[in-house]
């Protein structure tokens, strides 16, 4: 009886994580393409929503003429960033070149939200695993019984098949208008670090700076009230500051330029909308040429 229920556990695990592993959905594509091929790409963007939803690589590629790709991972601080670029690196190789989304929500630890996303990749990518687990404190079966992860998430399957959103080299910008309700309901916006990943982060800065890679930070656009509410901003902004000149990298800060203060630019008030991000990325692109940060 034992070895059936084995037997139906493997076929099953085998089965939606080999459908999975062909889904368009947002929160696997990125991964997929990680697993399921080997381009170089020169130049990495790396970051949360803030950055899958704000940064064109056709605009970079166009303006650059680098071979870009956006790491951006949603509703995920710095702890999952640096290990989707460890994974990303792994099987295409060592970047020329790195853009950093840093604001005020980067330096947390991120932890349960959307980990489903790791679930096809157990089986072939132990070091994924070993990665993520730090934070996410799987349960002993999640990692080493088939199937069994997938056990109460009968939604995944059925959400990736209604709800395909084929991104483009990692980006996809949102055409939606602005909504504030969020916002209206905030006294204050609380920043977010811990001095854990501060250090973690430092080792990633480290690590790349022996690679030869060149890091950027870019604090991208953010709507004006979103920062007026955070107490927590200077002491956030002289952080990065202090890292920067650490590791010796340029910041270009955007947080505070005209369409900041313009809901046209928006979907919501931390993300611009695709009219947004695309003149952001297009502003972003000259300056780095201005400052020749690549050469």
């Amino acid at each position: 009886m034992g070895i059936v229920v084995l037997l139906i556990a493997i076929i099953g695990e085998i089965g939606i994580s080999y459908f999975l592993y062909k889904s368009d959905y947002r929160i696997y594509s990125g991964y997929n393409y990680i697993y399921n091929d080997t381009t170089y790409h020169d130049l990495l963007i790396n970051g949360n929503s803030r950055a899958w939803v704000q940064y064109s690589p056709y605009i970079l590629d166009s303006l650059l003429g680098v071979n870009s790709y956006n790491l951006g991972i949603d509703g995920s601080s710095i702890n999952r960033q640096m290990v989707k670029y460890d994974r990303f690196v792994e099987g295409h190789g060592i970047p020329k070149y790195l853009i950093q989304n840093v604001d005020l929500f980067t330096m947390s630890i991120s932890a349960g939200f959307e980990r489903e996303q790791y679930y096809p990749y157990f089986f072939i990518d132990k070091k994924l695993v070993e990665l993520t687990d730090r934070y996410e404190n799987y349960p002993w079966a999640y990692k080493y019984f088939p199937l069994y992860r997938y056990i109460g998430f009968n939604e995944i399957v059925l959400k990736h098949l209604r709800n395909q959103e084929e991104l483009y080299k990692g980006y996809r910008g949102r055409p939606s208008k602005y909504d504030g309700t969020m916002l209206k309901t905030l006294t204050t916006v609380e920043g977010c670090y811990d001095s854990i990943m501060i250090v973690e982060f430092k080792k990633f800065l480290n690590e790349l700076t022996i690679d030869g890679t060149k890091v950027i930070f870019v604090f991208a656009p953010i709507y004006h009230e979103v920062l007026e509410k955070c107490s927590e901003r200077e002491v956030i902004y002289r952080m990065y500051d202090s890292i920067a000149c650490e590791f010796h990298i340029p910041i270009l800060d955007y947080s505070d330029i005209p369409m900041c203060y313009d809901t046209a630019y928006f979907y919501n008030a931390t993300h611009l909308n695709k009219t947004g991000a695309e003149l952001f990325t297009t502003k972003l692109a000259h300056d780095i040429d201005s400052i020749g940060w690549l050469n």
